[in-house]
């Protein structure tokens, strides 16, 4: 029988816990199960309410640490997680029913070491949440093997945490997530695409708050902004990728940069955002690690960026590197 670890980071969460935790007792499907709870920091009751929530449940572990990001606390879970599957949460989703029993399935119809779903229309979190489970409908969709990954992660991020499960070796031997980066969805995502192929499955699985205070998706620029750095470490640690598909990464991050610019206004003609997606599309600019690393610094101009420790001292470059 196989075993699936659920790795939850949570920060901060007691107002929509109980839909996540009604999600995870509703999963279908016979497979061995544990739950690991990675609270980052909280400075409200998520702790508590997570120990009176699972009370009853078996194989539970809930670890508190100090505040250092999600890509940290993901981490910290898969080193503890020691299921044959590793299913990873966002702390304020909900996990529908049929999901980890149907991406279990997709993994083993398709050969593939990750599969991921689709999310729904969002939920009230002033509704119940056995209720909002229940309004949910299994309407199942078809398995598709996805070979061509990386591209289509580098065009922009498929996933999000409560979107796939993985087989943890896959998992560790990608490292996991970059902890250079705050947010961890794309980082990781960007490292077991770099395997081998995903199995998609056309259908929800997860649904997510409508609104939630403090949520990370609330912060645009803090998310564009670790996009573009988790690309530029992702070169930078893989420097034998084909010069096609690291001019397509370099020229998606200069894009980005560029369009943020303009919707703040900052975009002219003259901008250095303007003459870097020049550069990078016509083949001016290299596709460079430092190259693409300099498009984060757009985003910092019009919102304050978490950038962890181990990032620090490293953003200062952004001398182009030229043809």
């Amino acid at each position: 029988m196989p075993s699936v670890s659920y790795v939850v980071t949570v920060y901060n969460k007691a107002l929509v816990l109980p839909f996540l935790i009604a999600g995870l007792g509703a999963q279908e499907g016979c497979f061995e199960r544990e739950f690991i709870f990675i609270d980052d920091g909280s400075t409200d009751d998520s702790v508590k309410l997570l120990r009176s929530l699972t009370g009853s449940w078996s194989r539970v572990t809930i670890v508190s640490q100090a505040n250092s990001g999600p890509a940290v606390a993901l981490n910290a879970g898969v080193r503890r997680a020691r299921g044959d599957f590793i299913k990873p949460m966002d702390g304020d989703d909900i996990l529908l029913p049929w999901a980890t029993r149907r991406l279990l399935e997709a993994i083993e119809a398709t050969g593939c070491a990750v599969a991921f779903g689709l999310s729904t229309a969002p939920y009230d979190i002033a509704g119940s949440p056995d209720d909002t489970i229940a309004a949910c409908v299994h309407a199942p969709g078809r398995i598709e093997r996805c070979v061509d990954m990386l591209r289509r992660s580098l065009r922009r991020a498929q996933t999000n945490p409560s979107t796939w499960l993985a087989r943890a070796d896959a998992v560790r031997r990608s490292r996991g997530c970059d902890e250079r980066v705050f947010i961890q969805d794309y980082s990781i995502e960007l490292r077991l695409a770099a395997l081998g192929c995903f199995a998609q499955l056309q259908e929800a699985i997860m649904r997510g708050p409508a609104a939630a205070p403090g949520r990370l998706n609330d912060n645009q620029a803090q998310i564009l902004h670790d996009v573009n750095l988790a690309l530029a470490y992702f070169l930078a640690d893989h420097p034998v990728l084909p010069r096609d598909v690291a001019r397509f990464a370099f020229v998606r991050a200069a894009s980005r940069a560029w369009r943020w610019s303009r919707r703040h206004g900052s975009g002219s003609l003259a901008s250095t955002e303007f003459r870097r997606v020049c550069g990078a599309r016509l083949g001016l600019l290299r596709p460079t690690p430092r190259n693409v690393l300099a498009t984060c610094a757009t985003f910092a101009k019009t919102n304050s960026i978490r950038v962890p420790i181990a990032s620090r001292g490293i953003l200062g470059s952004s001398s182009p590197d030229r043809v």
